[in-house]
């Protein structure tokens, strides 16, 4: 079975060829929609593997118990196997399933709730939003959509540094790091993964948990989530600090393309639309009454791309047992792609937000990609740039999963 679909709602755009085709497609709700009502489970034989869209067979899929993050027995990807990058991608809870996974996950998503959106933490949220803007114009020079390429993917990382704890001196060697492992995890799933990247990536891996180390042991900021953390843990005799300073390297590489992409999109939004001082906040599940207006503005869009552009578009799930899925007969080794921007996110902070999953692997971070997502969007609203100049743009990043714009051509 194909999943080229026409395009109903836009006849003279062609529609995507498949879902995966789709993240990068200028406009591919329409397709989207009608994956959903045709065609909500399926095989595709172009990709060799299922289709699930919609939210009945998206909910039936993430609640699964047959279905896995990872293939049975191959959590690390076999790139990646032999070195450092493989050992942290094996620690890592978002990539397990089983007990591993159990033990770290919620202990870990209520550390995450810990952390405090006050005036200071805002105001540690704004000077690397700052940071990362002047970084980004020693990195790329005058031309305006290079540097917004760069900031997009800077700023969430320096952001989530300052807001842990991580001191600002190192925030700079944070992001290339991260930015190298998370290039060896995309190059490791090639047919013929480029050696140097996978050897950038392990280095990195090797230096983030070196300093991850570290901020446990006291090289963060006093009174910092850090801080809290490394206490919180030595209290616990069921927390491996081994399997935490991977995590909270998990963290970065988790927030590089998802917060980049809550960004990159809400910066074209708000480049396409007039402002409006109508936000509410609602969808970001966060609450906004404290907020300076331009703060608010930042929320809605940031709220707005959660519910209409997503960043996180498809998922994987990796069957570990035969199962009956949507009527269908599956076997042990068989692959479900999850199309999660096929189903429609409520306005509500409490309703689904899709594209951070659903089920024992749902992301926990919804609220604080969204701060500092919108920490981002008002940086850019505050920094004077000509957005009038990339309104018209339509590329994204290349990626199967992530959909970022992309400005630069």
């Amino acid at each position: 079975m194909s999943f080229a679909l026409a395009n109903a709602a836009s006849p003279s755009l062609s529609a995507p060829a498949n879902p995966i085709d789709a993240v990068v497609h200028s406009d591919p709700y329409p397709y989207y929609a009608t994956l959903a009502e045709r065609r909500p489970f399926g095989f595709d034989a172009s990709l060799g593997m299922w289709v699930a869209a919609g939210p009945e067979a998206l909910a039936e899929v993430l609640r699964h118990p047959a279905c896995g993050v990872r293939p049975a027995g191959k959590v690390v990807p076999p790139a990646l196997a032999d070195g450092p990058a493989g050992n942290w991608f094996g620690a890592l809870v978002r990539m397990n399933d089983g007990a591993a996974h159990g033990a770290m996950k919620p202990w870990l998503a209520t550390r995450l709730a810990a952390l405090r959106t006050d005036r200071d933490a805002l105001a540690r949220l704004q000077d690397a939003a700052q940071a990362a803007c002047a970084d980004a114009y020693l990195a790329q020079g005058e031309a305006p959509a290079a540097r917004l390429d760069d900031f997009v993917f800077r700023q969430p990382v320096y952001g989530l540094a300052a807001w842990l704890g991580v001191p600002a001196a190192q925030w700079t060697e944070v992001y290339e790091d991260v930015h190298r492992l998370v290039a060896a995890m995309a190059d490791s799933g090639k047919p013929s993964p480029n050696a140097d990247v996978l050897a950038h990536g392990h280095h990195a891996a090797t230096a983030l948990r070196q300093r991850a180390t570290r901020w446990l042991d006291n090289d963060a900021a006093p009174g910092s989530w850090l801080r809290d953390t490394a206490r919180s843990a030595a209290r616990d005799d069921g927390i491996d600090f081994g399997v935490l300073n991977a995590n909270l390297v998990g963290l970065f590489t988790q927030t590089h393309d998802a917060c980049a992409g809550l960004v990159a999109n809400g910066i074209r939004r708000l480049a396409r639309t007039a402002p409006t001082d109508t936000a509410t906040g609602a969808s970001t599940g966060n609450s906004t009454g404290s907020f300076s207006p331009g703060m608010r503005h930042a929320i809605q869009i940031v709220g707005d791309v959660i519910r209409f552009d997503p960043p996180v578009q498809n998922t994987r799930r990796f069957l570990h047992a035969p199962a009956v899925i949507n009527g269908h007969k599956l076997s042990m080794g068989d692959v479900i792609l999850v199309v999660l921007a096929s189903a429609p996110s409520g306005p509500a902070s409490d309703d689904v937000a899709w594209t951070f999953g659903l089920g024992a692997h749902g992301c926990p971070g919804r609220s604080p990609a969204s701060t500092i997502a919108a920490v981002g969007v008002q940086a850019i609203l505050d920094s004077g740039v000509d957005l009038a100049t990339v309104a018209d743009g339509s590329a994204y990043h290349s990626l199967a999963n992530a959909r970022i714009a992309k400005f630069s051509a």
